[in-house]
């Protein structure tokens, strides 16, 4: 699973990260291999779900991988955090890029899609990845795609990342406390 995983990740060119970003770091999925190896080095970061509903109760997560603002498991993070800059729908805000420019959102999804599957039995087939890759021919879906990204980014606007996911555990029928950022301001007294 290592060799497949590695494999992919040898298709996301870098984008010459400085080591700015910390506050684009949050809840994603991954691979249970993926998680594993974080594991392994020590660190210990929750299931996506819990890291979620962590964000819409408090209004903050911080991933547990930071130390000092960096990656502590950089050489192994998931395809997710690989990803991050070197996609269209997922550029760095401080400008870093890979010299030979962004993944189309189609490659990068993709890959993205691969490594969730590795060491599935029912990874996806030829057809189902040529499918999905076939999605982002539509413009509108590349929108989509990108807004949601943009819009679900801590750094973008934690308010509405937080409304978001709020309101995602409200259609599923689960109630998220209110933080005290969403209360309701108090009353001056005249």
């Amino acid at each position: 699973m290592d060799a497949a995983l590695d494999k992919l990740y040898a298709q996301v060119p870098q984008p010459g990260c400085k080591g700015l970003c910390a506050e684009s770091c949050g809840p994603i999925g991954m691979n249970p291999r993926e998680h594993q190896r974080i594991r392994e080095r020590g660190v210990k970061i929750p299931h996506r779900s819990d890291a979620l509903a962590q964000l819409a109760e408090t209004g903050d997560y911080t991933c547990p991988a930071l130390k000092g603002g960096q990656c502590s498991v950089y050489d192994v993070r998931p395809m997710s955090c690989h990803l991050w800059g070197a996609v269209e729908s997922m550029p760095c805000p401080y400008g870093c890029r890979p010299e030979e420019g962004l993944l189309p959102d189609a490659e990068g999804h993709t890959l993205l899609a691969q490594s969730l599957d590795v060491g599935k039995p029912d990874a996806l087939n030829a057809e189902q990845l040529e499918r999905l890759k076939q999605r982002f021919d539509d413009p509108t879906f590349r929108r989509a795609v990108r807004e949601y990204v943009q819009e679900n980014r801590p750094t973008a606007d934690p308010g509405k990342a937080i409304a978001h996911w709020q309101s995602n555990a409200a259609e599923r029928g689960v109630g998220v406390p209110r933080t005290s950022r969403q209360t309701r301001p108090r009353r001056r007294r005249a």
